[in-house]
């Protein structure tokens, strides 16, 4: 097991390599993508479109992925029943809440009732920095946004569960203490949540249904959350492999959520103007995950090596979804390609790798780019690329050109690494700390 990534470019490299230390680091990075995606997509649509547009395809991705994923989830880790605990659960493995950054506390009073809150909200500090001293922008995120979206999570695991705020902002001053508080309760009547069709659209999706292959059994921490609901629940309570999974599951969530978002964006305006939002969209967030995965697993330096490293562990490549293969040719070339798996089987639009699989060697670019930004990417035919010994069907050379001028980042890059690029995960477990 390794506790990094230290060291040499490993062409055989696998996430399930990695120590449970170590992928709770990387579960967590892999968790605060989903807050730098809304960052490089939501204000892309809100130049072209304007505020209540935002607010229709936030509303739209997570309703169109949340009730899948949390089933997902729920499925992976033995989480049965209906209750309020088993609604917790699924909170604590939401891809839209990043924990410490979505600083989630929970009290459990019975399988009805239970409350959580927010000590910090890195979402709520960054809108709120960005607002100044307007209160719109606070409402759209607290109010219209969470309203919709919160009510969908939790009544995806039972009809008559609803989420409903104690206090939330904007708050006067001199408000102390959490940042918002709510109650989630079983009872009554069902309230019938209009479920958006973009739902029924995603899960047609290879994504949705993905099943990942068995796992070995390990003894090092829980092999499932079937369990007592914990409030304390973190990442390294699961066993190594259980924890290798769900890593990928994160990033497989991730897709869902992009891809719901794409959906909404082409059926609102169109496929091109979903083309070139997904054009700008992976190229803004990838400086940023990129950094902070580097730094979470010890990974040094902006050679080629460390640019097929990133490439093995980035998010966007969720493993056994997405088969891939790294080859380093010499110290200035290599070789990316990717095999027949189920995400280029399916359905359009791809989510993320939308740009990639229509063979923009530009989007890929872009990401290797986030460690040096003078590789420069080309498509080759997958016969050329020998190292996957034939089952290549898209492939691309990454050259380091010394020479060639620095690649200008994504402007929209800069927003998104705002308060995200040097927040540190409390606790005991790594560089991060």
């Amino acid at each position: 097991m390794r506790d990094d990534y230290a060291g040499d470019f490993d062409p055989d490299f696998e996430w399930t390599q990695l120590s449970r230390q170590a992928l709770g680091r990387f579960g967590r990075e892999i968790m605060l993508c989903a807050m730098m995606h809304d960052r490089g997509l939501l204000p892309q649509v809100g130049r072209r479109y304007g505020r209540e547009a935002m607010t229709d395809v936030a509303v739209d991705e997570w309703m169109g992925s949340s009730p899948l994923y949390n089933e997902r989830n729920r499925a992976l880790l033995q989480i049965s029943g209906h209750d309020v605990g088993a609604i917790f659960k699924g909170l604590q493995l939401d891809i839209g809440a990043p924990h410490q950054f979505l600083d989630f506390h929970f009290e459990l009073k019975n399988e009805s009732l239970g409350y959580f809150w927010l000590p910090f909200c890195g979402a709520f500090s960054f809108v709120k920095e960005m607002a100044g001293d307007d209160e719109k922008p606070i409402f759209q995120l607290c109010h219209h946004m969470e309203d919709t979206t919160f009510n969908a999570t939790v009544a995806a695991v039972h009809p008559r569960a609803r989420c409903i705020p104690e206090h939330r902002p904007p708050q006067a001053p001199p408000h102390a203490g959490p940042v918002c508080r709510w109650r989630v309760e079983i009872g009554g009547e069902p309230t019938p949540l209009t479920e958006r069709p973009i739902l029924q659209a995603i899960r047609q999706s290879l994504a949705a249904g993905f099943e990942f292959g068995p796992i070995p059994e390990a003894h090092d921490g829980l092999s499932d959350y079937g369990g007592a609901f914990r409030p304390d629940f973190v990442l390294e309570d699961l066993s190594q492999p259980v924890l290798a999974r769900q890593a990928k599951e994160f990033a497989l969530d991730w897709h869902l959520l992009v891809r719901a978002a794409y959906t909404s964006i082409e059926e609102r305006y169109g496929h091109a103007a979903m083309s070139e939002i997904a054009r700008h969209h992976w190229a803004a967030v990838a400086p940023v995950y990129s950094a902070r995965i580097r730094r979470a697993l010890g990974i040094e330096g902006d050679d080629l090596g460390t640019i097929l490293k990133m490439l093995q562990l980035d998010p966007c490549f969720p493993p056994e979804y997405v088969v891939s293969g790294c080859h380093w040719r010499d110290a200035r070339t290599g070789h990316f390609w990717i095999e027949a798996c189920a995400a280029l089987e399916d359905i359009l639009p791809r989510g993320i790798l939308e740009p990639l699989f229509g063979g923009e060697a530009a989007a890929l670019e872009a990401v290797v780019c986030a460690v040096n930004p003078r590789a420069r990417v080309r498509a080759i035919d997958p016969a050329d690329c020998y190292a996957a010994a034939g089952r290549a069907k898209l492939a691309f050379e990454i050259v380091l050109d010394p020479q060639a001028a620095a690649r200008e980042e994504e402007p929209l890059a800069g927003l998104v690494r705002s308060n995200i690029i040097d927040f540190r995960f409390r606790g005991t477990d790594g560089p991060l700390d």
